[in-house]
């Protein structure tokens, strides 16, 4: 009878221990929010196969960049994050072998409580974007001497003039990305692509003002959208190009689209079908800055990548 006993003692203690460690395993995010906050829950997934990545990091911060709260995700993907609904976030999500997601995120009232996110998808690298993300620097095109400078100085300006190097070969098929008004070593950023149907910022590419000039730095983050373009071979892009309100207004219109179809056109003659990207300008009529001095102006002169079709 005693041993009858110990075997039910025993039984009972591995039981024990199984429903702790079970409930351990659970998700430790589902917490419910206190007065004045809000709960974000969410899953991250892969953006090909849709299977969920367990172990995330999905960051809260705020406009100035500090971080107010984290939590990586769980098995499933799931996660949850308790918030000030009053406030605006950048919502920071990565993995490793993924390219970084950022988001702004603002609540649609400030008396929520409880807000469910549609899956968040991440990219993986490919292995030209991984290559371009640990080399601090781009490799940047011979300087030009003398006599060449003064012939480019004769050339119509860039949206007009054809771009150079497009002759295939047997080793590259690549094309020069359109003329900038310099040639120097950048470093630029790994480009960080927005969930579908939100915007991206492609800050690099910026424009001379009142030209379709592109600036220095601009020719690696060139380089960047058409390896996202090579490596996402489904995605589809609308490219749309903003100006200051200095000026004519007409002509700012104009000026914003001949600046994108720049963009468009060198990606063409790299080989990224034409039909996969559309264009739009949107002159001054758009701005996320003040036009009140240079400075701020320089911002509202800008290229924004939407995402329309994975």
């Amino acid at each position: 009878m005693k041993w009858i006993n110990y075997v039910l003692l025993v039984g009972y203690l591995f039981l024990s221990s199984l429903t702790t460690s079970v409930l351990w395993a659970q998700p430790q995010h589902k917490v419910a929010p206190t007065e004045g906050t809000a709960s974000m829950e969410g899953r991250v997934v892969d953006a090909q196969t849709k299977q969920p990545l367990a172990g995330a990091i999905v960051i809260a911060k705020n406009q100035e960049g500090a971080v107010r709260t984290q939590q990586s995700t769980v098995a499933d993907g799931a996660y949850q994050l308790i918030l000030d609904p009053k406030q605006t976030y950048i919502i920071t999500t990565k993995a490793d072998g993924y390219i970084t997601l950022d988001e702004q995120w603002v609540f649609t009232s400030s008396k929520a409580d409880r807000v469910i996110r549609k899956p968040t998808l991440l990219f993986r690298f490919n292995a030209q974007q991984a290559k371009a993300a640990s080399s601090p620097t781009a490799k940047a095109p011979p300087v030009p001497t003398p006599p060449v400078s003064t012939q480019a100085a004769s050339q119509p300006p860039v949206a007009s003039q054809p771009i150079a190097g497009n002759a295939p070969t047997a080793d590259n098929q690549r094309v020069a990305p359109p003329k900038t008004l310099d040639a120097k070593v950048v470093y630029t950023p790994p480009l960080i692509v927005a969930a579908v149907g939100k915007t991206t910022q492609l800050r690099a590419l910026q424009f001379v003002q009142s030209k379709t000039e592109l600036l220095p730095d601009a020719q690696p983050a060139l380089e960047q959208l058409l390896q996202f373009m090579q490596g996402q071979p489904t995605v589809e892009i609308e490219l749309s190009g903003h100006t200051d309100n200095q000026g004519d207004f007409d002509e700012n219109l104009k000026l914003s689209k001949q600046r994108v179809d720049v963009v468009k056109d060198y990606l063409v003659k790299s080989g990224i079908a034409a039909n996969r990207i559309t264009t739009r300008g949107y002159g001054p009529t758009r701005p996320i800055a003040s036009n009140n001095s240079e400075t701020t102006r320089q911002q509202n002169r800008r290229v924004e990548m939407i995402v329309v079709k994975q």
